[in-house]
């Protein structure tokens, strides 16, 4: 009897060396022997049966998405909304990106490092999966991801008619490119649904992104769109820009707490929020928007964000807030709570009410989230220039040192 190498009966059954070696492993190829480090199978072997072929493909109650270049910071907010839907993450990414190797956000999703170069490497990593998949979601096609054709080529055996594959680019003619190229056999022969999403957002670092609204987008692209033949839109991801001086314009006030709650959401056990009020007479209101602001400094001081807030009064005001609801919220939660008197620092240091204005959120030493007069048509505008948060912060500090327990200024 004759024996061939697994090289080839990989020509032969025109299936990887690696998943030959791993079908000899489970001794799934009958009469296959190994000679010292090597496999040797019998000529005449017959292929086996692929078992991801069989009925359990069809009745498996799993939904499972795959996410190329996970890493990506859309992927950090798809990821949560997907698990909520009760879907199975899984993602790839280079093989290179060294960057996220101690990435702990994604600690409970299976992902595979690829070399997006190698075509051999993206052959084997995919075929050899025995997953099916629901959905395929690769973000960012420009030149970070080579071999995108042969990725969703691949994937596309590895779903069924009620799949999708959704596409997020910058690039309005690659993306159409690819739409172009594999419609034909995906769509009209598969009937998998391509839908897309084109990123219409400058790619300078002077920019605030709303990731979770598109991630949002992308979530309903893949679940909700059941019955439709693709769809392709665009998002600007409800950016704002910074202008030179790293400020942006005055901002409405839908826009200003959709760029707060941005900040917000990224904020974790690392992050330091230093924070100056001054009690106004139309502060802390019951609108919902004001709602949700507070809810958001409670749910950062509850993920362990260093928060800390001082608030601005007169002491003859001092029985008015004893029942603030705000303010009794805030001293029972994770948030540091401070009182300054107003009426020591106007005669002490009047410099400082004058830099707190109307108030601020400092956020580290990078970020400062500034409120505009009562009479601003806008609500207020954020800051990335260093002298001026510098500035703030230093403010603060110096706040710090006027400021008493709010707990026993208010019991």
């Amino acid at each position: 009897m004759n024996f061939f190498t697994v090289k080839q009966f990989s020509k032969k059954w025109g299936i990887s060396e690696r998943r030959i070696i791993n079908l000899c492993r489970e001794g799934r190829i009958s009469g296959a022997i190994k000679n010292g480090m090597v496999w040797m199978i019998p000529e005449d072997t017959v292929k086996p049966a692929d078992k991801r072929t069989k009925v359990v493909k069809y009745i498996n109650t799993e939904k499972r998405v795959v996410i190329v270049n996970i890493y990506n910071e859309i992927g950090n907010y798809l990821v949560p909304i997907l698990k909520k839907e009760g879907i199975i993450v899984e993602g790839i990414c280079d093989i290179n990106d060294k960057e996220n190797d101690n990435n702990t956000f994604f600690t409970d999703v299976l992902i595979r490092k690829i070399d997006y170069k190698n075509k051999l490497d993206i052959e084997s990593k995919i075929h050899d999966s025995e997953k099916y998949y629901d959905g395929l979601i690769i973000i960012d096609l420009e030149n970070e991801i080579q071999n995108k054709e042969l990725i969703i080529d691949l994937f596309s055996k590895k779903m069924n008619c009620t799949s999708s594959i959704v596409l997020v680019n910058r690039n309005e003619t690659k993306k159409n490119i690819l739409l172009t190229k594999f419609v034909s056999n995906l769509k009209e022969k598969i009937g998998i649904r391509i839908n897309s999403i084109s990123l219409d957002i400058p790619k300078e670092n002077t920019v605030i992104i709303n990731y979770n609204e598109i991630a949002e987008d992308i979530e309903a692209l893949l679940t909700k769109f059941k019955n439709t033949t693709g769809v392709i839109f665009k998002t600007d991801g409800g950016y704002i820009q910074f202008n030179k001086n790293g400020k942006t314009d005055n901002l409405g006030v839908g826009k200003f707490y959709k760029a707060i709650n941005n900040y917000f959401n990224k904020l974790d056990k690392n992050s330091n929020m230093w924070c100056a009020s001054m009690m106004l007479e139309d502060e802390w209101t019951e609108e919902p928007l004001e709602m949700n602001f507070r809810v958001s400094n409670l749910e950062a001081a509850n993920r362990g964000v260093n928060l800390e807030r001082i608030f601005i009064f007169s002491k003859d005001r001092i029985q008015e807030f004893k029942n603030n609801k705000t303010l009794n919220i805030y001293m029972q939660s994770n948030i540091k709570t401070m009182f300054v008197d107003y009426d020591e620092v106007i005669v002490k240091e009047p410099e400082l009410i004058k830099i707190v204005g109307n108030g601020w959120d400092g956020i580290d030493k990078s970020t400062l989230i500034v409120d505009l007069s009562e009479n601003d048509k806008e609500r207020g505008y954020i800051s990335i220039n260093k002298k001026e948060v510098q500035k703030a912060y230093n403010c603060f500090q110096k706040l710090k040192q006027y400021s008493k327990d709010l707990k026993e200024i208010l019991k």
